[in-house]
């Protein structure tokens, strides 16, 4: 296991949404979701979080604020995708999603972003544009 520092950046459109996924080392990732989170887009982000697990995170920011609305299935995949990484001894955070869904209980506390802006600063990657969430 190196530590070597891995940006992967992903993006995919499917059914009016982007879907945009960082590793900027082994152990944490952001994804942001912009535009409508319908079931074919909640399959995708599954799809991104199983290979963000593959790649060996274990501290996943999932970003909602620039989703439109949001299907009721997104709540289970990132429910899961979270059951998951806490075997790891990791978790899954959103930020930006109505308080009210089931997935707010995964919702990511001020040290846990400050954790995430730590490792993406640390191996020089940059910000999300115009969100000012480190990427």
């Amino acid at each position: 296991m190196g530590t070597a520092a891995q940006a992967e950046h992903s993006t995919g459109r499917r059914s009016g949404v982007r879907i945009i996924s960082v590793q900027p080392d082994r152990d944490h990732a952001f994804i942001e979701v912009i535009g409508e989170c319908s079931h074919e887009a909640v399959a995708e982000l599954r799809r991104r979080v199983d290979g963000l697990l593959i790649g060996g995170a274990r501290f996943v920011l999932v970003d909602l604020t620039g989703a439109g609305e949001v299907a009721p299935t997104t709540s289970s995949a990132l429910a899961a995708a979270g059951r998951q990484l806490t075997r790891r001894e990791g978790w899954l955070r959103t930020v930006g999603h109505d308080s009210s869904s089931s997935a707010a209980r995964y919702g990511a506390s001020l040290p846990d972003l400050f954790t995430m802006y730590q490792a993406a600063t640390r191996n020089g990657t940059g910000r999300v544009a115009g969100a000012g969430v480190p990427r």
